[in-house]
Formats: C-alpha cells, sequence, structure tokens
C-alpha cells in the first residue's frame, strides 16, 4: 500500500477527504498519520517514508506552503498536494511554483484523486522510488517472518516484468528493486555481516530474453534465500528480553556464550531463560546458539584463510572432533570440504 500522510486544521475538511471512497485496495493508497498542524507534519515526513502528502494550505505553525518549500528543499517526498475549501488562483500559482503536485478544491471529485494516484504509481514504477517502495514491504514481511513473501515477490516480479516494456528495461527495474531490498535488510540489521556477504547478493548475470523465466526464478531465490537465513539466525518471537538474548549472540558468536553467563550479563534469571527462550523461539537455547556459531564458521571459512582448528577455537570449540561432528551433522560435509565447495551461492 502507498503511505499518504493528511495535514488537516479544518475537520470538515479533514473528514471530507477521509470519507471518500478513495482509500484502500481499490487505489493502494491508505492514510497512515493525520496531524493538524505544519511543525508536526514537517516532523513526520522526516521522520517516516510517505509516497503522498495531502496538506491543508491554511494550518498552524507552519503553513501548507512553507511546509511544501521546506520539504522540496530537502527532498524527502516528491509528492506534495494542496487542498483548499475555497478556489484561490494566488495560492494555486504559488503552489505551482513551490512545486506541488497537484492542487484540490472542495467539494473533491474522486476521478481526480484516482486519475493523480494512477499518476503517482507510474511514476513510482518508471524510477527509484520503486525500490524504496518494495523494499519497506518487504521489510515487514522479514520483521513479521511471514512466508507470504515467496508469493510477494513472484508477484512483484511479474508485475515489473508485466509493464509492457521490453525485457531489458524490466530487467533493470527489478535488479534496482532487489539491490533496494538488499540495503535496506542489511541496513536494519547489522549483525548480519558477520554471517553473510552483503557484496555476494550484487552480482549479476548479463539477461538472457530466452531464459526469462529462470532469470525470475534468480531474482525470487535471492530474497527468499536472503529471507530464509534471516529467520533462522533470527527467529520470530515476541518477548522484548528474549529479542534483546538473540541480538546479544547474533552480535557476539566469538564470544564465550553461555547461558548462565548471558542471563547474567543482561540481568535476565537463567531459569527464566531456560524456561522462556524455547516457548518463545520453538528452539533450545544450546540448538540456536550451535547455530549461530556454525553459520559464522562457514563465514570464517569462505572469506578468510584461518586454518580449521583455529576457526573452532575462535568459536570456543575445544574439542576439534566435536566441532567438525557438529559442523558435518548440518552442512553434510566435513568443513575442510565445505571450504572447497560452492556452499550456499546466493549470486544472481
Amino acid at each position: 500500500m502507498y503511505k499518504t500522510l493528511l495535514v488537516f486544521d479544518n475537520y470538515d475538511l479533514l473528514e471530507d477527504i477521509k470519507n471518500l471512497s478513495i482509500w484502500g485496495d481499490s487505489s493502494e493508497f491508505e492514510i497512515t498519520d493525520v496531524v493538524n498542524d505544519g511543525v508536526s507534519a514537517y516532523r513526520k515526513i522526516r521522520e517516516n517514508r510517505y509516497d503522498l502528502v495531502i496538506t491543508e494550505i491554511r494550518i498552524m505553525g507552519m503553513d501548507g506552503l512553507q511546509l511544501l518549500r521546506n520539504v522540496k528543499k530537502e527532498g524527502i517526498c516528491s509528492h506534495i498536494v494542496l487542498c483548499s475549501e475555497f478556489e484561490d488562483f494566488n495560492y494555486a500559482r504559488q503552489g505551482i511554483i513551490l512545486g506541488a503536485y497537484d492542487y484540490f478544491v472542495k467539494p473533491f471529485d474522486e476521478t481526480l484523486f484516482f486519475s493523480m494516484f494512477n499518476r503517482i504509481k507510474n511514476e513510482t514504477f518508471g524510477g527509484e522510488a520503486t525500490g524504496i517502495y518494495y523494499a519497506e514491504e518487504v521489510m515487514n514481511y522479514f520483521e513479521r517472518r511471514d512466508t507470504g513473501i515467496y508469493d510477494y515477490i513472484s508477484n512483484m516480479i511479474e508485475e515489473v516484468y508485466n509493464t509492457g516494456e521490453d525485457i531489458l528495461k524490466a530487467d533493470k527495474k527489478v535488479r534496482s528493486i532487489c539491490k533496494a531490498v538488499i540495503d535496506d535488510v542489511f541496513n536494519h540489521n547489522d549483525w548480519l555481516d558477520l554471517y553473510v556477504v552483503q557484496e555476494d547478493f550484487y552480482s549479476f548475470d548479463g539477461i538472457n530474453e530466452r531464459n526469462q523465466n529462470s532469470y525470475k526464478k534468480r531474482y525470487k531465490d535471492i530474497i527468499c534465500n536472503l529471507f530464509d537465513e534471516y529467520c533462522e539466525l533470527f527467529p520470530n518471537c515476541n518477548n522484548s528480553k528474549i529479542q534483546e538474548v538473540i541480538l546479544y549472540i547474533l552480535n557476539n558468536p566469538e564470544n564465550n556464550l553461555k547461558q548462565k553467563d548471558i542471563a547474567t550479563e543482561l540481568y535476565i534469571n537463567s531459569s527464566y531463560l531456560s524456561t522462556v527462550f524455547p516457548a518463545q523461539t520453538g528452539i533450545r537455547f544450546v540448538d540456536y546458539l550451535t547455530t549461530v556459531k556454525l553459520k559464522r564458521a562457514v563465514w570464517l571459512l569462505k572469506e578468510t584463510n584461518m586454518k580449521i582448528t583455529d576457526i573452532a577455537e575462535r568459536l570456543d570449540y575445544k574439542d576439534m572432533g566435536y566441532f567438525s561432528r557438529l559442523f558435518k551433522n548440518k552442512y553434510k560435509l566435513p568443513p575442510s570440504a565445505y571450504r572447497l565447495s560452492d556452499g550456499d551461492d546466493y549470486q544472481i
């Protein structure tokens, strides 16, 4: 859905906008936030990514024209629409000069709003905003660990390829979206760099029109593989204390991580942690810890020339044989053979 901020001091005018039959699935635009003054609106726009801002001109604190001027100067929202209860040519002229996307006067015509929505969506598909929009949507799936992401990614890719453009332009857009998604996921989760190499996701091959379906699959696979990695490393959990434990482990995989020590470090009762961790995540604490350490071992095997014995010791495995058995049990190969293999190939 496209996110919209409404900025109205006039309650009746606000209700007129809200009650139009233009919001929701029919247009893909939703009212995300509502404020009644320009200062609050400016702060909201700087803190959030809105696809559209509809503002009354006469508002408190900072009028709609000044808000438009400031937002345009910073380039933080491309679509600012001005509204007024009465037609005023001077306001309309100033708005056009300042770069208003549109100007509406009461009584509002729903047809004009739908037309504007379509223009915005077409522009979004044609530019950098496409990647930003889809990155936000995909990030929501990541945060919810929502497996609906598999269908969402497939539909998104099909939608871009079916815009009627030639295959090279469509491919360029899909690549742009994938890069924006990957950037967003890594920017929100610094710990990921300890387990996967972000640059590996940016190795794009030349397009081959005869293999369009295989390319669609590979674009889907790269995002879904990243999603699977994310979910395994950061299992779904609604308990803030357990989330804190997970993040502590993810950020310190090479530490001597013991349940009791982590509980002490984070001021959590050890018995509570032992009981609540598996209840919240669906995995025993010791099994989760092993998963994280072995994921880190994979990174060290692939990205460094460290001896395998040194990797085991670095991850606090004193018994090399035990480390090798754990590794082979998870990855079907001993560490030495895994280092020589392709391992997990995420490139597209």
